[in-house]
């Protein structure tokens, strides 16, 4: 296999957000050809497949990219200090109410390799009991508990479209752990 890769020859930060970083980078391929490249430094996300009395636990809320509701699962971006565990023990926590007694982790991946580094750690929690939200005063959430069936179907029909979601529900269902 031939490994390539790319020469950075100027890279000029273009834009500096909380949560990403945009870049202008003029490159030079292996074969010898230069062009501007753009792309984003994300903060890395966790997503949480929590599995209580057989069902999933969901998040409703609005998002505002795509003007309307969105049935989707537990997730958020971790902190500098943070695991992966720990940032998908504390999403649950904050965003259902829920504390994991049981935790595995499924799978990283790169949801968009052409334009950003950015990683998705998906964890599948068990075990759960009920507590305190600790929502963030933005985070207008209502909570549904979906068979995987149901929620399988609401994925193949549209319904629910967050493709982390998506991801994470048939990674599981392929790997027999919902």
């Amino acid at each position: 296999m031939v490994i390539m890769s790319w020469k950075i020859l100027v890279s000029k930060k273009k834009a500096d957000f909380p949560l990403f970083k945009v870049f202008e980078d003029v490159v030079e391929l292996p074969n010898g050809l230069k062009l501007d490249y753009y792309r984003i430094e994300k903060v890395p996300v966790v997503v949480v497949l929590p599995v209580f009395s057989d069902k999933i636990i969901m998040i409703k809320q609005y998002r505002y990219p795509i003007k309307s509701m969105s049935l989707e699962l537990p997730a958020g971006h971790m902190k500098p200090d943070e695991t992966p565990e720990e940032c998908a023990i504390r999403e649950l926590r904050e965003e259902t109410g829920f504390m994991a007694g049981k935790i595995e982790k499924l799978l990283s991946y790169n949801p968009s390799t052409e334009y950003s580094d950015q990683l998705y750690h998906v964890f599948i929690v068990k075990d759960l009991k009920e507590g305190e939200t600790g929502r963030e005063r933005y985070e207008i959430i209502d909570i549904e508990l979906l068979k995987p069936e149901l929620l399988i179907e609401k994925i193949i029909e549209g319904t629910v479209t967050d493709g982390r979601t998506i991801t994470a529900i048939f990674l599981a269902k392929f790997m027999n752990k919902i």
